[in-house]
């Protein structure tokens, strides 16, 4: 018994749920909130350990922001934007639109390393959502050994991916900056800008989201980069709000690095420990709820509801049947320990001065169990001249008739019941 109980565990740690010798559908979750939480809670070690390793690519995502704003805080210090006039600066005519201008040439230098950086982080992109998918199918894994995996499997579209990506930002982020500049410096048909800078905005974050369907189309089914795209493209146009919902709250733990600096450190802690699984976990639960409804009826071998076991209308209507049938049990059962024997006679108060039960010493003879059987007869004795002594009482008068009563016309349902099947058993013969 202890040797299959262990060979369960590890069935279940090396080769999943799924194709472990006990498994059974039933016990999966039976929706996608409860599988997400499933996984929080039972695979948190290994969800810590995919966002390290997803993280080891990311440095130099963060080295580049970092040195952007270093770039922009040695700017600050070198011009006289907070210093009085008499300082060491001669007079100028007017200083507006020059942090905005220092801001664009910096996006425009520093930002041209983003398809390098992207592209580097692209190799954890593909490891981690290949483990996440798998724990979200409820596969066995092996964080190392899957993430390698992964990153062979989808490597090559997923630096396409992320190319394009880097395209588009690039350009955003420098139609923003150069909006801000205009703007800043009061130019003539200002409004025209805040439109371009809307534009901008609007288009990164529809352009992120496609990339980010792209990313799990990718490490789910086998497509070229147009079908990606053009799929990824269809799912976003489709369901807008909810994409950018389920992208917001992938993102959260992200968000605190820009709350203050108390903050800051709790999103650097979540960083550090599983913002990153977090996102791809919370992401890719809701997009194969997406491809389970509107994808995989039209992909020949898809699977459906990996992960989770959701009951037929049978099975439902079988649960209500077995929910009925319960309650009728209990109510049962209620009715039959009110016509019980014990419910129904008076029980003598428990006291140590009188009969008591003897106890057998640890080394005892045939006169000591003998004690303890004379002591055993003399207790359920007295118990019996109790009953008999206060069974005339008034609150038991009643229910011990009620007993009677109730035991009689069980007695004659079952006599009913005999007759009718012997006068069966007569017609057959």
């Amino acid at each position: 018994m202890a040797y299959s109980g262990y060979k369960g565990f590890i069935d279940r740690l090396v080769i999943g749920k799924e194709k472990s010798e006990s498994y059974a559908r039933n016990t999966l979750p039976s929706n996608r909130w409860e599988l997400f939480w499933d996984i929080i809670k039972n695979r948190l070690g290994r969800l810590m350990l995919v966002n390290l390793l997803v993280l080891l690519f990311f440095i130099p995502v963060f080295l580049l922001i970092g040195f952007r704003y270093l770039m922009l805080v040695n700017y600050g210090s070198m011009y006289p934007f907070s210093l009085g006039f008499g300082t060491g600066y001669m007079a100028g005519a007017s200083f507006a639109g020059l942090p905005e201008t220092i801001a664009y040439n910096t996006n425009l230098v520093v930002y041209l390393l983003t398809p390098i950086v992207f592209a580097i982080a692209g190799v954890g992109i593909s490891g981690g959502a290949y483990v996440i998918r798998n724990m979200v199918w409820t596969e066995g894994v092996f964080v190392a050994n899957d993430f390698w995996k992964g990153v062979r499997q989808n490597i090559k579209s997923v630096l396409m991916i992320m190319l394009i990506f880097s395209f588009v930002f690039y350009a955003s982020v420098l139609l923003i900056s150069l909006c801000d500049t205009k703007t800043a410096a009061a130019a003539n048909a200002s409004w025209v800008f805040y439109l371009l800078k809307a534009l901008a905005i609007v288009l990164l974050v529809f352009v992120s989201i496609v990339t980010l369907y792209a990313i799990s189309l990718t490490v789910t089914y086998e497509m070229n980069i147009f079908q990606l795209f053009r799929n990824a493209f269809i799912i976003t146009v489709a369901m807008p709000i909810r994409a950018v919902f389920f992208a917001a709250l992938s993102l959260f733990p992200f968000a605190f690095l820009f709350l203050g600096e108390f903050f800051a450190a709790i999103g650097t802690i979540l960083i550090l420990l599983i913002s990153f699984s977090w996102f791809f976990l919370l992401w890719t639960d809701y997009t194969q709820w997406i491809f389970d409804r509107y994808i995989n009826d039209r992909v020949a071998g898809a699977q459906k509801n990996r992960g989770i076991y959701q009951k037929n209308k049978k099975e439902q209507a079988d649960d209500k049947d077995n929910q009925a049938a319960s309650l009728k049990k209990y109510k049962e059962q209620l009715e039959l320990l009110k016509l019980s024997s014990l419910s129904n006679k008076p029980i003598k108060p428990i006291t140590d001065e009188e009969i008591t039960l003897a106890e057998l010493p640890e080394s005892f003879t045939r006169k000591d169990i003998e004690k303890l059987n004379q002591s055993r007869k003399e207790m359920y004795e007295d118990h019996e001249r109790y009953v008999a002594e206060h069974m005339s009482d008034d609150k038991f008068k009643d229910m011990y008739a009620d007993q009677k009563n109730g035991q009689k016309d069980e007695r004659q349902k079952r006599m009913e019941r005999a007759r009718k099947e012997l006068a069966k058993r007569d017609k057959k013969r």
